[in-house]
C-alpha cells in the first residue's frame, strides 16, 4: 500500500489535543509522587506537556476559575488597547447610569485619552474602522459585556430598588398573617407559533418586501399563576376568535384536558375573560382568605374585577406599583424569562408540521390555524411543566423580600 504524503499547500496535521484545568491539576498532583515518563506511559499525555505543567505548579493549583477552562488567565490574544482598566471602568460608569453603551462611546473615549495610540493603530491597518470595531468587540466579550437588545425603563435601577423595598415593607405588614400558599401572583404573556424575528434575510441589493400573508405569526395568550409556596395553577389559554364561534363550539373539546380555554377577538385579556378566569379557574384554587398580586392592567384592577376577587373568590387584590413589575412582580422577576426560553427550546425540538396535501412545495407550505393552536397549547403546557417550585419560591423571595 503506497505511503500517503502530506499536501504541501494543506498538510494533514495531527489534531492538537487540549486539556482542561481539572486534568492539568490532577497531573500536577500525581507528578509529586510519579515521574513524567511514567505518567506519559499511563495517560498518553506527552512528556513535554507534563513538564510544562510541572513548571506551572503554583499557578495551576491556585487557579480559581472554572475547571473546564483550557488556559490560565492571561492566555490568548494579547491586549492591544492601552489602559484597559480605565476603559472598562468607563463602561461600567455609563451602564450604572443606564446609558446605551455602544462602540461609538468606546471610540470617543480612545480619541479623548489615547489619541496617539489610535492614530498609529489605524495607520497600520488596511481597513482601520473594521479592525478597530472587531478589537473593541473582543475587548467587550473578554470583560463580560454582551450584546443585548436595549429596553427603555421609566424608572432608574435605584428608583426601582427603592420601590421594591417600600412595597415589600407595606405588603409584609398588610398580609402578615397569610401563609405562603395564600399568596398568589397572576399575569398574562403572549406567545407566537413560530417565534417571528424582527428582521429577515433578503438578497443583497434586492427588496425586503414581504407578502401580506406571511408577515405575522399566529398569536395567543397564556395566563400564568403561581403561589408563594412554589405551586403552579392550571394555565388558561386565550385564543383569537369570536365568543360562541366555531373555535369555541368545535375545537375546545379536542384540546388537552386539565386546562381552560377562552376566545377573544384579539387573543388578549379583557374584562369578560378576566371575570371568567376569576370564577372558573382561580376560585377553586383558593383554600382560605388570600392575597392576589396583580399589576395595574385595567381589567385586573377595575372596580368589577376587585369586587369579584373579594366577594366571590376570597382574595384581596394587592396592586403592584406602576412601572415596577420587573422588580416587584414574582412572575416577571424569575418565571417569565425561563418560560419563554423553554418555549423556544421546545419549538426547536418539535417535528415539522406538514401543511395540506395540496401544497406543491412543502418548504413554502402554510400550516392551518387549527394545527397551530394545538401545537402552541401543547408547547406551552410542556414549558410550564418545566418551571420548578424552587424557581417560583426564589422569585417571590427576590420580588418581596422579608
Amino acid at each position: 500500500m503506497p505511503r500517503t504524503q502530506r499536501n504541501k499547500i494543506s498538510p494533514q496535521k495531527k489534531p492538537r489535543r487540549r486539556y482542561t484545568q481539572a486534568v492539568k491539576r490532577d497531573m500536577v498532583v500525581k507528578m509529586q509522587s510519579a515521574s513524567t515518563r511514567d505518567l506519559e506511559a499511563a495517560t498518553g499525555i506527552p512528556k513535554s506537556n507534563l513538564s510544562r505543567w510541572k513548571n506551572q505548579t503554583a499557578e495551576l493549583l491556585q487557579f480559581n476559575g472554572p475547571q473546564r477552562r483550557y488556559n490560565l488567565d492571561g492566555a490568548g490574544r494579547p491586549t492591544e488597547i492601552p489602559n484597559t482598566t480605565a476603559l472598562e471602568t468607563y463602561m461600567h460608569i455609563l451602564r450604572d447610569a443606564e446609558w446605551a453603551v455602544t462602540c461609538t462611546h468606546l471610540v470617543n473615549f480612545l480619541k479623548r485619552h489615547e489619541r496617539p495610540w489610535l492614530d498609529e493603530y489605524l495607520a497600520n491597518k488596511n481597513c482601520g474602522c473594521q479592525a478597530l470595531l472587531k478589537l473593541l468587540q473582543r475587548f467587550c466579550a473578554k470583560h463580560d459585556f454582551t450584546r443585548q437588545k436595549p429596553s427603555k425603563a421609566k424608572k432608574s435601577q435605584q428608583e426601582l430598588s427603592a420601590t421594591r423595598a417600600a412595597f415589600a415593607q407595606v405588603f409584609n405588614k398588610a398580609f402578615i398573617g397569610y401563609t405562603s400558599d395564600a399568596i398568589f401572583n397572576v399575569d398574562e404573556t403572549g406567545m407566537t407559533y413560530d417565534m417571528p424575528p424582527n428582521a429577515i434575510w433578503a438578497v443583497k441589493g434586492g427588496s425586503a418586501k414581504i407578502s401580506s400573508g406571511d408577515k405575522n405569526s399566529y398569536r395567543m395568550t397564556a395566563v400564568l399563576a403561581v403561589r408563594a409556596n412554589g405551586e403552579k395553577l392550571p394555565s388558561p389559554f386565550i385564543l383569537r376568535g369570536i365568543p360562541g364561534g366555531p373555535i369555541e363550539q368545535d375545537e375546545f373539546d379536542s384540546y388537552p384536558i386539565g386546562h381552560y380555554y377562552a376566545v377573544q377577538k384579539r387573543a388578549w385579556m379583557d374584562s369578560r375573560v378576566w371575570a371568567i378566569y376569576l370564577r372558573k379557574v382561580l376560585r377553586p384554587q383558593v383554600r382560605e382568605p388570600s392575597a392576589l398580586l396583580l399589576d395595574n392592567f385595567k381589567p385586573h384592577v377595575s372596580k368589577e374585577g376587585r369586587k369579584i376577587a373579594s366577594e366571590e373568590v376570597g382574595c384581596v387584590v394587592a396592586d403592584i406599583p406602576p412601572n415596577a413589575t420587573s422588580v416587584v412582580q414574582p412572575l416577571d422577576v424569575g418565571i417569565m424569562a425561563p418560560f419563554k426560553r423553554h418555549l423556544r427550546n421546545l419549538w426547536l425540538e418539535e417535528d415539522l408540521i406538514e401543511g395540506s396535501d395540496s401544497e406543491e412545495d412543502v418548504d413554502m407550505m402554510t400550516v392551518p390555524a387549527q394545527k397551530k393552536r394545538l401545537v402552541m397549547i401543547d408547547r406551552a403546557i410542556k414549558a410550564w411543566a418545566r418551571i420548578t417550585p424552587q424557581e417560583i419560591r426564589r422569585s417571590f423571595a427576590k420580588a418581596i423580600p422579608q
